[in-house]
């Protein structure tokens, strides 16, 4: 199997709040953290979330896969590393692997379909994917 070529890579700490009775991470947790690590990465390409919505553009998830390998507690350090392709005409997969550190252990994996509604209809509109293809796999 190929590599994966991560675009973006974001550190956390488990809070303990997020934690449940068991003392492990909140499954529904695990949403919040590759969802902060999606717009952070879009963030950082310039991509203001507040600004598409006043344009009538919203960045949506359509549907969201997670397998769960192992458990994080309160105060484990971890890092989400995402990689993002696109996928015809109307989809931006993004696979995001959720390791802790430091010894890199694979925690999670998750693969989100995304797409953007352009007043209210599915489209991937220009002025936002040219600021992601720029940095998506030429394959892409």
């Amino acid at each position: 199997m190929e590599e994966m070529k991560y675009q973006n890579e974001l550190e956390f700490v488990v809070r303990d709040y997020e934690c449940d009775l068991q003392g492990v991470v909140n499954n529904a947790n695990f949403l919040h953290y590759i969802e902060h690590a999606r717009h952070q990465w879009l963030e950082s390409l310039g991509i203001d979330f507040a600004a598409l919505h006043e344009e009538g553009i919203d960045l949506i998830a359509v549907r969201i896969e997670v397998d769960y390998r192992y458990p994080l507690k309160s105060r484990d350090r971890f890092v989400v590393r995402s990689a993002f392709r696109r996928e015809g005409r109307l989809k931006l997969i993004c696979n995001q692997d959720i390791y802790r550190t430091p010894d890199q252990k694979l925690i999670a994996q998750a693969r989100v379909v995304t797409t953007a509604l352009q007043n209210g209809r599915p489209a991937l509109p220009a002025p936002v994917m040219e600021k992601i293809e720029k940095v998506l796999p030429s394959s892409a």
